[in-house]
């Protein structure tokens, strides 16, 4: 085995803080990606009828391409964004019942609030929030799952 490396005296971070260690082979933009939006996929409901197994290729590379946008944003750069991020209160949201149903057959009927991300047109993406990282639960391409009509039609 070969010897291990000594790292020399680390300078202490101040209480409640951390230091970024720059090293070799980190990715860019890696050392303030906690701050950013990130994503997690482990909540899709593939059950529903809005799961990923609907979206064509095409679409599927078209949602990468926004996520990745997204991800050079930090939250509150995004809430800054006029509608393209919002919260909604549950059970108060005037979500449509199939997803309410779908919250409770998930066992996610215990959540408070759920989110979305605008894509483009009626686009929606809709997930929980945990810190920065976005929980997707669901892709909404009609706008099906929080009903809304514009105004004088």
């Amino acid at each position: 085995m070969g010897a291990k490396k000594k790292l020399g005296n680390l300078p202490k971070a101040p209480r409640g803080k951390s230091i970024v260690i720059p090293s070799r082979g980190r990715l860019p933009g890696a050392d303030n990606s906690d701050q950013r939006l990130s994503w997690r996929f482990a909540h899709v409901d593939h059950e529903g009828p809005w799961g990923f197994d609907k979206v064509n290729s095409g679409t599927l590379v078209e949602i990468l391409g926004k996520l990745r946008e997204f991800e050079r944003f930090t939250l509150n750069e995004l809430r800054n964004t006029s509608g393209t991020f919002e919260s909604y209160e549950l059970p108060a949201a005037p979500l449509c019942k199939e997803a309410y149903e779908r919250l409770d057959a998930m066992r996610r009927d215990d959540m408070t609030e759920i989110h979305r991300l605008r894509f483009q047109g009626a686009q929606r993406l809709y997930g929980f929030l945990d810190g920065n990282v976005f929980h997707v639960v669901w892709w909404d391409p009609e706008h099906k799952v929080y009903p809304w009509k514009p105004k004088n039609t």
